[in-house]
């Protein structure tokens, strides 16, 4: 395979910001894996974090919003405890290599459906607040989409399951709507995906390659 990264500057201004999202089960976490062994193969330097439990004070932030959630805590402090570990993941991963692209398995659009899904007014507000305080700002998203009845075939299948994996319909299409809403925002360019073919994939990959070397070209 050509190796596309060779006509890459050796040291960028920042890397490019890759960030997959989509409902849970909808193949987000496969496609990023995907994603970032083809662009490593290609010669790009790459980062894939998982968003929210990407680090090791993150995990840890993870394991107590499962706790508190179990306890009934307020979905405000389920947002904010989400924010902390996004901004370990950010300041204690995302901002220390030196390199091409970091992909995200969630970010912020994921904060919006999850746990901002029916306060659209709270929506410019947060993304003001990371922008802020991170400074890190997605150049493209891909949305994978899913219907619910996959969605149930996905969730039975997992062995161990959460409480963010028990979703009713009315639920499912609520976040699934906060995230139509949000890639409207015009927070950064999205390309939606569905059961990707072979074909889909790879041309999915000429967009993404062809968008980061735009990117260089401009630093």
């Amino acid at each position: 395979m050509k190796n596309i990264a060779k006509s890459q500057p050796e040291a960028q201004a920042r890397p490019f910001i890759l960030v997959i999202e989509g409902i849970d089960f909808s193949g987000k976490t496969t496609l990023a894996h995907h994603i970032q062994g083809t662009l490593l193969n290609q010669g790009y330097r790459v980062k894939l974090l998982h968003d929210p439990k990407g680090s090791k004070n993150a995990q840890v932030i993870w394991e107590t919003i499962l706790a508190v959630q179990e306890m009934g805590a307020n979905p405000t402090t389920e947002f904010f405890l989400f924010l902390a570990a996004r901004n370990e993941l950010i300041h204690q991963e995302a901002l220390v290599d030196d390199v091409h692209v970091i992909v995200f398995d969630r970010f912020i659009f994921s904060t919006i459906a999850y746990q901002l899904t029916d306060k659209p007014q709270s929506w410019e507000p947060f993304l003001s607040t990371h922008r802020f305080f991170s400074g890190l700002m997605p150049d493209l998203c891909i949305y994978c989409d899913l219907d619910f009845n996959t969605f149930q075939l996905r969730n039975q299948a997992r062995s161990k399951q959460d409480l963010f994996d028990q979703m009713s319909k009315n639920r499912f299409k609520a976040i699934q709507l906060a995230y139509e809403k949000a890639l409207q925002l015009h927070v950064c360019p999205f390309l939606r995906v569905h059961h990707l073919e072979q074909d889909d994939f790879l041309e999915l990959m000429k967009n993404i390659t062809d968008r980061i070397s735009n990117q260089s070209s401009h630093v």
